[in-house]
């Protein structure tokens, strides 16, 4: 009888071992096949230049937020076509830099030397030209966002206006979330940039690394350009990925979707 009963106890280890072993397969086939969900929203800068895969970039099948510069010899073109498109308009707001010449900002930039008053005239005139904006972004602009009276005139006029703020990321002193906090005005933060570079690779990586980020904490916000900073190769990287990140888990979003 005691063979017996060796027999039983190995059989049982057996199951229990194959069971084990068939639980962690399926727990590993689970995730794998995309357990974990992100939403990834990205914002594509610099729209308002007719620039380079500005229409293909339009034409890419999945939801993205386009920032228009404000008050640029293609605003109005760009800003239809963004419409037309179904795509979500944020206002893409020249602001001063700590680095670089001032031209390069434009000479309807904000910056540290105007008024209060200037200064929300300034953007005021920004959102008159793009009623539609979902929000607003700063392009380039360390300068003011690291100077709190200047930003806070800019945040009053989107607390006004009922719409959000994203952060550019474009210096490490920031004042951008604690003024938005302050004034109550929906905010988000990069989480990567996509582009600046001639490498379609490149650009991937930095897509699976908002991926990477979206999966980890439910949400992430990526940066990318059209014309020279992006261009056609962003917009290969974005189309070749689709995907390959949809299958990941990925769901495709606009900005404010984020805040909703």
């Amino acid at each position: 009888m005691k063979w017996k009963t060796g027999i039983c106890y190995l059989v049982l280890f057996g199951l229990c071992f194959l069971s084990g072993r068939l639980a962690a397969h399926l727990k590993e086939t689970v995730l794998t096949s995309g357990e974990k969900r992100g939403e990834l929203a990205i914002l594509i800068d610099d729209f308002g230049y007719c620039g380079e895969g500005a229409e293909e970039m339009l034409a890419l099948p999945i939801p993205f937020t386009a920032a228009v510069m404000p008050f640029s010899k293609c605003t109005e073109t760009d800003a239809e076509a963004v419409r037309k498109a179904g795509k979500e308009i944020f206002i893409h707001m020249p602001m001063e830099s700590l680095t670089g010449k001032r031209e390069w900002v434009g000479d309807k930039g904000v910056f540290r030397d105007m008024s209060e008053d200037e200064i929300k005239t300034r953007v005021e005139e920004a959102f008159s030209i793009l009623p539609d904006a979902a929000g607003l972004n700063n392009h380039m602009g360390s300068a003011i966002m690291e100077d709190e009276r200047s930003l806070s005139v800019v945040m009053e006029v989107l607390q006004e206006k009922n719409v959000m703020f994203v952060d550019s990321m474009t210096t490490a002193k920031t004042l951008g979330r604690s003024i938005a906090g302050q004034k109550g005005i929906p905010f988000l933060g990069r989480d990567v940039f996509l582009d600046s570079t001639d490498s379609v690779e490149e650009v991937k990586k930095n897509l699976r690394k908002a991926a990477e980020v979206a999966l980890e904490k439910g949400y992430a916000l990526a940066i990318g350009h059209v014309g020279p900073e992006g261009g056609m190769v962003t917009v290969q990287a974005i189309k070749e990925l689709i995907p390959e990140l949809e299958e990941a888990g990925i769901t495709f979003v606009t900005v404010s979707d984020l805040v909703k």
